[in-house]
């Protein structure tokens, strides 16, 4: 059968043997929402567990409101324009509201990105700014956590009256889903407490995190979120197209769980058992890096069986990892190495440290990876931990090579945001 995969933003083929293939997964097929500006006015104007934007800001206030970034799907130009309206309806000044690009640890967003991100209109007429995580000078001191982690913040979002946060829910394999709290921790803070709730997922496996709604690290997340001024989060469900299906505004923890119980509905895919062998894709924008890229893998160790081969396909064009060089340095490993590494102070960035576990226990430990990319290298791709082919074709045929003919396989379609499920 011949299959379509994504391959960043084009499409690639592969002929999958019939009597082989024993499930094709993908995000389900759900109504979208046709009048996007009208749902997204009336979520505003109801929102869940929280006062409307217009009651809880004044004209004297300053405003921040966090974006997510390039590498999210989230539809922010057309959800920011009815945020800013109310906004000014309310007496703000455009000098007193920032927009802020969350980007956690991920690079800063090029003037482009940004503006394709939040409207033309809007980047002209806004203040639109790049977090940097690593500029101590951006950054201001909020006290400890409960665990005595260190919190740092962006010296905007701190300055500010009032935190608004746009986002969207998919599967995610350190916080159970995005969305919610997470427009603050990791998207505005500091390299610590970033890496701290990044290495506390690294002690779960996969199936004890993805697709949980509340986990021991969302609650992290949540209470650095309490400490800030963040008082209102408009987060999306997107369909398998990418279009809106769902729309939650309100309270940061409140609309979050009501828009995660339909994420959850949305790619939460079935299949009879685990496979011997997993195809799985990664479209844009996503497959821009493997720190990225890797979310692919998060979804295929709940679809793999131990000791099976995942056949992954990602153009990864900018590289690794670039912010995060130790993923290229020290390759993919079991989590007791990456630990005493960590103890032995030989690895300081935890949340690099918490990849190279994610992905570690994966392909290191339950499962063969054959890499297919254009960006990333075969000599490369072996240092870090996968196996190499040129093609998808060249891939299932090793894959078949290791289990035979008889090998049972699965294919993932949009497999960043899957949350496989045996029946």
């Amino acid at each position: 059968m011949e299959m379509k995969l994504f391959f960043g933003k084009s499409k690639v083929s592969l002929d999958v043997p019939k009597r082989n293939l024993m499930a094709v997964l993908e995000p389900k097929e759900v109504p979208p929402i046709y009048d996007v500006e009208n749902v997204v006015r009336k979520s505003l104007d109801a929102p869940i567990a929280c006062e409307r934007i217009e009651d809880l800001v004044t004209h004297k206030m300053k405003v921040v409101v966090l974006c997510d970034d390039y590498t999210r799907k989230t539809p922010a130009s057309l959800i920011l324009p009815a945020i800013l309206n109310k906004l000014k309806k309310a007496g703000l000044e455009r000098k007193n509201i920032k927009i802020i690009m969350a980007l956690g640890t991920h690079r800063p967003a090029t003037e482009k990105e940004m503006e394709e991100k939040v409207g033309e209109e809007v980047y002209e007429e806004y203040e639109v700014l790049n977090h940097d995580w690593r500029n101590e000078e951006e950054l201001v001191n909020l006290g400890k956590t409960r665990s005595g982690v260190p919190i740092q913040i962006n010296k905007h979002v701190m300055d500010s009256d009032c935190v608004l946060g746009v986002g969207v829910i998919v599967p995610h394999r350190v916080s159970g889903f995005s969305g919610g709290s997470k427009i603050i921790q990791p998207g505005v803070c500091g390299a610590a407490i970033t890496g701290y709730t990044h290495w506390l997922s690294a002690k779960f496996t996969g199936e004890e995190i993805l697709g949980k709604i509340m986990n021991p690290v969302r609650a992290e997340l949540d209470e650095v979120a309490k400490k800030t001024k963040l008082r209102f989060i408009v987060n999306v469900v997107l369909d398998r197209f990418g279009d809106m299906c769902g729309v939650f505004a309100g309270d940061f923890k409140q609309a979050f769980i009501s828009g995660a119980r339909l994420s959850k509905n949305v790619y939460k895919a079935e299949m009879p058992e685990k496979a011997d062998i997993v195809v799985c894709d990664c479209p844009y924008p996503t497959s821009i890096e493997l720190w990225q890229a890797a979310k692919s893998i998060y979804a295929v160790d709940l679809a793999v069986k131990p000791g099976g081969t995942i056949v992954f396909l990602s153009p990864c064009s900018e590289g690794v990892a670039k912010q995060h060089p130790e993923v290229e340095f020290f390759g993919y490993r079991p989590y007791n190495e990456v630990k005493g590494m960590v103890e032995r102070n030989e690895i300081k960035d935890l949340a690099a440290a918490a990849h190279l576990v994610h992905v570690g226990r994966v392909i290191r430990e339950k499962a063969t990876c054959i890499l297919i990319s254009e960006g990333i290298d075969e000599r490369t791709a072996k240092k870090i931990g996968f196996k190499y082919a040129s093609t998808p074709e060249e891939g299932l045929s090793q894959a078949l090579d290791r289990h035979g003919s008889d090998a049972k396989i699965v294919v993932m379609k949009n497999s960043p945001d899957l949350l496989p499920v045996v029946k």
